[in-house]
């Protein structure tokens, strides 16, 4: 019953990541957007878990800090293997706050909704003001990174953006 049940499952997972609407190449980016990085990488804000809740009726923040670090990494971007290991990041972290069960279909649900090629606020590399796909970050694209995005012990509410 469980592998009959896993076919169908990982079917649609493929399904539904296959779709990709992706930059050709980083000099592709450059001209259509021959602009100063400041004008490319907004600040980072996060909504905290997008479209989920951020903990439990009784521990409304159970999980945001997991949350947030993950949309840290997604506002970012990066190649396919950054983003696989971000939503390994956000599952472990799930896990130790909360459980086993949670991360899973937390984890199911970045992987299957939050890929770059799909235009929402919460996609991989959401920071950015063009669609760049799994395009590796350059130096200067990280070192500006570093400039508006959080500092170590800030207090995370101050970049939380809570939506309905």
């Amino acid at each position: 019953m469980k592998n009959n049940l896993l076919s169908p499952i990982l079917a649609l997972l493929l399904l539904a990541t296959s779709c990709a609407k992706l930059p050709a190449s980083r000099s592709e980016i450059k001209k259509k957007n021959n602009t100063h990085i400041s004008k490319q990488l907004s600040p980072f804000m996060s909504d905290g878990c997008s479209k989920w809740p951020d903990g439990t009726i009784s521990k409304p923040d159970a999980w945001l800090k997991c949350c947030f670090v993950h949309d840290q990494h997604y506002w970012l971007g990066g190649t396919e293997a950054q983003r696989f290991n971000a939503d390994q990041q956000l599952k472990a972290c799930v896990k130790e706050e909360f459980t086993d069960w949670m991360s899973i279909v937390m984890y199911l649900g970045v992987r299957i909704g939050g890929g770059p090629q799909y235009q929402t606020s919460y996609r991989w590399g959401y920071g950015w003001n063009y669609d760049r796909g799994y395009i590796p970050l350059t130096q200067e694209e990280i070192d500006y990174a570093k400039t508006v995005a959080p500092k170590e012990f800030e207090d995370i509410n101050k970049y939380i953006r809570r939506t309905n």
